[in-house]
């Protein structure tokens, strides 16, 4: 028997064995979410345990799409307002309110508003409006960044919206998973919307708005509103099905650990982790101990501590047959290019060259001339008779887990090898100061990109997020080649932009987060979540919730 043959025998034997131990099924991996066993109040309940479905909000917080940085309030925002166009979880653009758009090259954007959008107070929607939302979006905190070159934006007629650019980016439509607002509103606490659900006249629930093209097809009439605020309150109240969806991101530090009892549907976000190097660090400095780095972290095991939940059998098959054989993760997808996997211009093949192998960074080394000169058992650089120690800062923010841990194993595997390192753990003030001053030798970092992967804002002389001091013109020739080039091109160009990154490793990509819509066990099917809109396609979902009460009244305190 051949070797693949063994390895595949064995491989079908052990999701045998995993399968007889789970009794779980795999056939629905497009979902792309892992299925529990209980739900509500009741082992093996199928519905929700109360019947009506709730949503959290803070309304102590905004309700301003364009402003909400609230993550409850951003969830109800997806049901009252309807963006520009949606990404979808590949990162592709959808069209929605505009349908098209056009370009000559990439400096000056035409759109068409599609008809038949209208307003909850009865306004059709018109290009106006949605120059009005790109104005307000461009001075506000949440989206200010991803427009920060849009030099002019304004509606040429009713369907016609003209923006322009100060650099070209052939890719723009992509930063548009913007919610649309109503002209004039942008100062109301619940500025005008035309999504599928609009507020009823107490702003305690959400009802069918009849004239969205999609009413007919909505699941349910009625979505009630409640506050619960905290951790430990929210976690409650989802336990009791008091709420009915929650989305949680399993790295952060206030990762909700719902756990394994629910139906867990990960969706990919641009949130990329990433290791810089300071540029004025005599060690990295050094090319080949940048390149090097390429190889030193074990992103498998970065992945597999995001969520921190112990699985069940079910949802342990769930993993093995999703992260194994699929591909995927509930909760990260590891990456070696500054790209998420699931994008199309996410090059496979290059990227596999750089995964975690301790022999590649030991033979980068040594023929970089990189030994142990002295026989402490450390390796040294030698020029002339001047002997240079590599003693290594790791500055990493103490208050995330995954990140400790991350800079721990490295500086373990990098000890077996010869290569010194000490771990410096800060709380957030003390690490952004150090990170910001460039006291660090190498720093874990976390950056929220855009839909169009461009990393100017880390690797651009100036930028904001340079925290190593980049200044290179060929690395800026080529990511300004990446965002100008056409659909034929693009692929290639991003190969040539990645390919720089890798050999020069001012950075060093480690992971892309998957962030959880979460619902109670069979009460929701259908769910397709994406970054920008995790309630995308919500007309056709089926929500098995039974008697949904219309009045008021049936809501709990």
């Amino acid at each position: 028997m051949s070797r693949m043959k063994r390895f595949i025998a064995l491989l079908l034997a052990l999701l045998s064995v995993l399968s007889l131990a789970a009794c779980g099924t795999a056939d629905d991996n497009k979902d792309d979410y892992v299925k529990g066993t209980s739900a509500g109040k009741e082992l093996g309940q199928t519905v929700a345990a109360d019947d009506i479905f709730t949503l959290n909000c803070n309304k102590g917080y905004s309700m301003n799409p364009l402003i909400a940085t609230n993550t409850n309030n951003q969830l109800v925002c997806c049901l009252v307002y309807e963006n520009i166009v949606e990404v979808d979880n590949s990162f592709e653009v959808q069209p929605n309110i505009v349908s098209e758009w056009t370009t000559e090259d990439g400096s000056s954007w035409t759109m068409k508003v599609a008809s038949g959008h209208t307003f909850h107070n009865g306004a059709a929607l018109t290009a106006t409006d949605v120059a009005y939302t790109i104005q307000i979006a461009m001075r506000n905190d949440r989206f200010k960044a991803r427009l920060s070159y849009v030099s002019g934006c304004a509606a040429t007629d009713s369907e016609t919206v003209v923006v322009n650019l100060s650099k070209k980016n052939m890719m723009f439509p992509a930063l548009l998973s913007i919610p649309v607002i109503q002209y004039g509103t942008a100062t109301q606490p619940y500025p005008g919307g035309s999504g599928p659900y609009q507020y009823a006249s107490d702003y305690n629930s959400l009802t069918v708005f009849s004239k969205h093209r999609n009413a007919a097809t909505m699941p349910l009439k009625t979505i009630y509103l409640k506050e619960y605020s905290g951790t430990d309150e929210t976690i409650s109240a989802f336990a009791d099905s008091l709420i009915d969806i929650v989305l949680n991101d399993p790295s952060a530090t206030t990762n909700i650990g719902f756990g394994s009892a629910n139906d867990i549907r990960g969706f990919n976000t641009t949130n990329m982790h990433y290791i810089v190097f300071n540029s004025y660090s005599t060690d990295f400095s050094n090319d080949a101990l940048r390149f090097a780095m390429n190889y030193a972290f074990d992103r498998d095991s970065i992945v597999s501590q995001f969520g921190g939940t112990r699985l069940n059998p079910a949802t342990f098959m769930r993993k093995i047959m999703g992260v194994i054989l699929f591909g995927f993760s509930t909760s990260s997808s590891a990456a070696t290019l500054p790209i998420n996997p699931a994008s199309s211009l996410y090059n496979e093949n290059y990227a596999k060259q750089f995964n975690y192998s301790l022999n590649k960074v030991q033979e980068t080394l040594t023929n970089a001339g990189m030994k142990d000169y002295d026989g402490d058992g450390f390796l040294e650089f030698k020029n002339g008779e001047e002997i240079t120690k590599v003693d290594l800062n790791f500055l990493v923010y103490s208050g995330s887990t995954i990140k400790v841990n991350a800079a721990k194993k490295f500086a373990e595997d990098m000890k077996s090898i010869g290569l010194q390192v000490t771990v410096d753990k800060q709380d957030w003030n003390n690490y952004k100061k150090l990170l910001d001053a460039g006291n660090y030798d190498m720093a874990y970092c976390e950056v929220r990109l855009n839909g169009d992967f461009d990393p100017s804002k880390l690797l651009t002389s100036g930028a904001s997020m340079n925290y190593g001091a980049v200044a290179d013109l060929q690395l800026d020739e080529l990511i300004s080649a990446y965002l100008s080039a056409n659909d034929d091109d693009r692929k290639t160009a991003c190969d040539n932009m990645c390919a720089y990154i890798a050999n020069k490793a001012y950075i060093v990509p480690l992971v892309f987060e998957r962030h959880q819509l979460i619902s109670h066990r069979g009460v929701v099917e259908g769910a397709r979540a994406n970054e920008n809109n995790p309630l995308c396609g919500i007309e056709n979902w089926t929500v098995k919730i039974e008697n949904v009460k219309k009045s008021e009244d049936t809501t709990k305190d």
